[in-house]
């Protein structure tokens, strides 16, 4: 497919200067772009969750739970 894209200078220059730094032309640079962007919309990234989230139940600090410490820690 071919599209035909009417930037401002500056992008335009910002653009060519990105895909030269990384040794692509701007189409090869403006394709996966849009790339990226297609398939992080069909699979957009879950939550960020901290792993010590997930470990909360089962871990302990002596005597104190993380659980217990994550809701100190809000107080």
């Amino acid at each position: 497919m071919n599209i035909t894209l009417d930037l401002p200078p500056d992008v335009e220059e910002e653009m060519l200067a990105e895909a030269r730094a990384r040794g692509l032309s701007l189409d090869e640079l403006v394709s996966e772009l849009v790339i990226t962007r297609t398939q992080t919309r069909q699979h957009p990234p879950s939550p960020r969750v901290s792993r010590l989230w997930h470990l909360r139940k089962d871990l302990r600090l002596g005597e104190v739970s993380i659980r217990e410490l994550i809701s100190e820690g809000r107080e």
